[in-house]
Parts: C-alpha cells; sequence; structure tokens
C-alpha cells in the first residue's frame, strides 16, 4: 500500500492535535494491513507476516497557553494595591513574578538560553499586565515591551496617588457621625462601608475597637444605652453589637408606637367629654 496514506493522516494529526493518536493509529492499521495483504497475495499464502518497522513522529512541540487574568477587576486607576496584589499573586504562582524587578540581559555577554527565559517570562508577565487594563490605560502602556518599565511607572504613579486616598478615607471615617433623620440600619450599612474602605487601604481596626467607636458614634439621645453597653463585663464583638443596636431600635420604635396611640386615645376621650358636657 503506498505509504502516502500514513503520511497525509500524520498532516492531519500535526493540524489538528486533539485527533494525533486517533489519525496514526489508523494510519499504522492501514499500512499495515496493506503491506500483509500485498505479501499474501504474492505468495498465495494466509499466513501471517511480518509487519515493516514504520519511522517514528518527533513529538509536537505546542505552545504555552498565556496566564488566565478574567478573574482580576480591569484596573482603571482606581484601587491600585487591590489590583497590584491580584495580579502580583498570580505571576508569582506562576513563577515569573521576579520578572517585574528585571531589565532585559546583555545578550553579547550571557547564555542565549537565559535571554529566551527572559524573554518569554517578560512577554507572560507584560500579557497579564496589559489585558488587565482599562481601554485608556491600555493605550497608554502598551507601547512599553519592557515589563519592569510598566510595573515601575506604575508603582510611581499610582502609589502616591493612593497615599492621597488613603488620608481622604482616614478623614471621612473620622468625620462621620450619627443623625437622627435616618434609621439606624442605614447609618451602620455606611459604618460597615467606612470600614471596607480603610481595609482596601491596608488599615485594619481590631474588632473591639471598631465596636467601641461604633458605640460613641450613636445618638444624644441613646445615653442610657451606651451607658448599659460600656458597663458590660463581657465586651460584644461588631456583629453582636450591630444586632444589640437593633434590636433596641426596633423597641424604642414600638414603645414610641404604643404612646403615640396612647395619647391620640386620650385626646379622643378628652373631646368626646367636651361634646358630652356641651350637649
Amino acid at each position: 500500500m503506498d505509504t502516502s496514506f500514513h503520511i497525509a493522516a500524520v498532516n492531519r494529526a500535526v493540524v489538528d492535535p486533539t485527533q494525533a493518536a486517533g489519525a496514526i493509529a489508523v494510519a499504522h492499521a492501514a499500512t499495515s494491513t496493506g503491506v500483509a495483504a500485498a505479501t499474501n497475495h504474492a505468495s498465495g499464502s494466509l499466513s501471517p507476516t511480518t509487519h515493516p518497522v514504520l519511522p517514528s513522529i518527533p513529538p509536537m512541540q505546542y505552545a504555552k497557553p498565556f496566564l488566565d487574568a478574567s478573574k482580576i477587576e480591569l484596573f482603571d486607576g482606581n484601587n491600585f494595591k487591590r489590583w497590584q496584589e491580584q495580579v502580583y499573586s498570580i505571576l508569582d504562582v506562576h513563577g515569573v513574578v521576579y520578572e517585574l524587578s528585571e531589565s532585559k540581559p546583555n545578550e553579547a555577554s550571557v547564555d542565549a538560553k537565559l535571554v529566551d527565559h527572559w524573554t518569554y517570562a517578560n512577554k507572560v508577565c507584560r500579557h497579564m499586565i496589559i489585558n488587565t487594563l482599562s481601554n485608556e490605560l491600555f493605550d497608554v502602556y502598551c507601547p512599553y515591551k519592557e515589563v519592569k518599565k510598566i510595573w515601575e511607572f506604575m508603582n510611581v504613579k499610582y502609589t502616591t496617588k493612593d497615599v492621597g486616598k488613603q488620608k481622604f478615607v482616614i478623614g471621612k471615617f473620622y468625620r462621620w457621625e450619627m443623625v437622627d433623620d435616618k434609621e439606624i440600619k442605614c447609618q451602620i450599612n455606611e459604618y460597615y462601608k467606612l470600614l471596607e474602605d480603610l481595609k482596601a487601604e491596608k488599615i485594619v481596626l481590631q474588632e473591639e475597637f471598631a465596636a467601641g467607636l461604633l458605640i460613641e458614634k450613636l445618638l444624644e439621645s441613646w445615653n442610657n444605652y451606651k451607658n448599659q453597653l460600656k458597663h458590660k463585663h463581657k465586651q460584644l464583638s461588631l456583629e453582636d453589637l450591630v444586632i444589640h443596636i437593633i434590636i433596641e431600635e426596633t423597641n424604642r420604635k414600638e414603645l414610641q408606637s404604643a404612646m403615640a396611640k396612647e395619647m391620640a386615645h386620650k385626646a379622643l376621650g378628652t373631646r368626646l367629654g367636651q361634646l358630652l358636657f356641651c350637649c
């Protein structure tokens, strides 16, 4: 049998790697069957024949896939530290994070393999960074071919910006106060949001401190309740304190509603008495 079938099968396997094993197996089987049939026909015998040894096929080389950046939120100039930590962690797991601080080696003075290794690692890191940038920032940093330069420029620009944002977040937290014309639940949600903003700036308050500060932020009309909490022997966690405060607010609303109904009934009784007296 013409071995062109075997070559064609191998060629198809190279084009479509997922069918490589099946195509090669079919090629081997077809070639063996053809050779056996031709030999048997020539000798007039049906006895098995020795199959010829086919040439080995060199292993196919596939390009290594780039890292998956789909789970990282696109960086648009805000929350630089969070974005930086996410990118750094992925590059570190895949063993190429060192590239963020290494310049391109001198090709004339180092081994070619080291240059090739740097080139590959630089491509991986650069791909990860520019593909997690907003369109506006992508246009800014895409022209840079060395990831070290991109990383350094972004560090200088956005670390300074984050320091200013950190001061703003601290000031906003410090100035926050509760007000009378808003529900306690809404204000507690605001407090939690401020704590999350501090965490985003790498400022983490101890839970006891955050709970104690929330007690101090309660309105003056809650002073008796505040004193009761301060004299508790067991320090409440922030979560338990929030539940405690919400229950207290519910009880206060029910008490106010009951008092309002009682006053309405008294007013109605007084009015009826006046009408009867007049009659």
